[in-house]
């Protein structure tokens, strides 16, 4: 272990909410000095993990990371033909003859509920929810919803509660999802799913619901509690140089791309949430690069009790999917 892991894990409490100082690639390697020695395992023993959005970009990095750990990894992809090719891909390059591609489009709950009803495995150890989009202009997706909102948090909420009889299967089992610093400036609105197309801003509506990502990691940790040995969590990635992040924030990648990080650099606290004995039973909470987070630097962004519980309402209504409490209510 480095002699300066000690102070640089003291001072990231103050660098962390700090987008210039820690989301970019010197972030990452100045933080990753208080990374502990041996944290994460080689080989999970086959261990069963599900990766939405997996054909790019940190859900790709994060499935290859998986893949070579021993994980049989699942790629749940929109696109066949491209999941393929990263189904292919990640296999060679993880020699590995575990890796499996299932067509799941995020944005439509009726995809979800079909995947769910086809899917071979009796156990889940590991569910990560990296799928998402950040259209400029207001769209609906299939079931009438906000596109953005649907496919970042509607679908992540269905597929888990689907899933959960699986995923408390397992005697470890992690559920992760992928949000974003952009949620930082953001206060829980479910009012922009309403809002005229002329209005809508994309930016926000996107930052919006990876807010409620993580509110819902809280949430749902709640409400399953001691029911079932499950782990739940979110994180935020930093500034990542991915395909998403070019053809969605070009002039943030023009300016930026000197210094963003890497797909592989973006992925690892995923990886790590997804392996490491350290995070195990820490329920709901926020990470970024393998430490728990500041989730509300700003005071004025923190939701009241009553938003929180619409939102968890608005889930349930709209997906159809409900969670049981710990007293199995």
């Amino acid at each position: 272990m480095s002699a300066l892991a000690p102070l640089v894990r003291i001072l990231r409490y103050a660098t962390d909410p700090i987008a210039p100082y820690s989301f970019n690639r010197m972030g990452f390697e100045l933080n990753r000095c208080g990374f502990y020695d041996d944290d994460l395992p080689v080989d999970v023993k086959g261990r069963v993990a599900l990766v939405t959005g997996a054909n790019s970009g940190i859900g790709r990095a994060a499935s290859l990371d998986l893949a070579r750990r021993g994980f049989e990894v699942w790629l749940l992809c929109r696109d066949g033909a491209r999941g393929e090719e990263a189904r292919a891909a990640i296999a060679r390059e993880a020699s590995s003859d575990r890796v499996h591609l299932a067509v799941v489009d995020m944005s439509s709950l009726a995809s979800v509920r079909d995947f769910v009803a086809t899917f071979p495995k009796e156990r889940i150890d590991v569910l990560v929810h990296n799928a998402g989009v950040l259209p400029l202009e207001k769209s609906l997706a299939k079931e009438g919803v906000e596109l953005t909102f649907t496919t970042n948090v509607l679908g992540p909420f269905a597929l888990t509660g689907l899933l959960l009889a699986c995923l408390a299967r397992s005697d470890d089992a992690r559920v992760v999802f992928v949000a974003s610093g952009g949620m930082y400036a953001q206060r829980l609105d479910l009012g922009m799913l309403d809002v005229e197309p002329a209005q809508f801003d994309g930016t926000k509506a996107y930052a919006n619901a990876k807010r409620a990502q993580v509110i819902l990691a809280h949430m749902i940790a709640d409400r399953v509690g001691g029911a079932a040995p499950i782990t739940f969590a979110s994180m935020h990635p930093g500034w990542a140089d991915t395909t998403a992040v070019r053809t969605s924030l070009p002039k943030f990648h023009e300016t930026m791309k000197g210094v963003l990080r890497t797909a592989e650099q973006a992925a690892d606290t995923v990886v790590w949430l997804a392996a490491s004995d350290r995070p195990k039973g820490t329920h709901g909470k926020f990470w970024f690069d393998r430490s728990v987070a500041v989730e509300y630097p700003f005071p004025w962004t923190r939701e009241a009790k009553e938003a929180r519980a619409r939102l968890f309402a608005f889930c349930e209504e709209k997906s159809g999917v409900t969670f049981p409490t710990a007293e199995g209510t």
